[in-house]
């Protein structure tokens, strides 16, 4: 019974990641640059970025991203792809939780975007 009791609280003590949905617009308004990051885990997940969905698909692209470091209260993601180099930056206490608002910063083969974005946590 000791043991039951034990591993029903290391159980719910243990922490699991839902996955978390970021939808973000430019907050230049001169752009209809858009992107969505799907964190599947805490170390990593998607990026879709677009020009705007009217454009081109030509325009559009989806890389995987993968925690890289943490530093000052910010998380950042590099981007994994051969071709493309950059990183995705959320402040750390964005990271697991629902928002309407947070700030996301995307730095995509030298072109720095600052994002307005709303969260959305899913336990699919």
């Amino acid at each position: 019974m000791k043991s039951v009791l034990t591993l029903a609280f290391l159980l719910s003590a243990t922490s699991a990641f839902a996955r978390q949905y970021i939808q973000c617009s430019s907050l230049d308004y001169s752009t209809t640059d858009v992107a969505v990051v799907n964190l599947q885990t805490e170390n990593g997940g998607t990026l879709f970025i677009s020009s705007g969905m009217q454009n081109d698909e030509s325009e559009r692209t989806l890389v995987k991203i993968e925690k890289e470091t943490t530093k000052q209260g910010k998380v950042f993601f590099k981007i994994v792809n051969d071709n493309i180099n950059g990183s995705v930056v959320l402040n750390k206490k964005d990271i697991g939780v629902s928002s309407d608002f947070i700030l996301v910063d995307l730095d995509f083969n030298g072109y720095m975007v600052n994002y307005s974005c709303f969260s959305r946590i899913y336990n699919d």
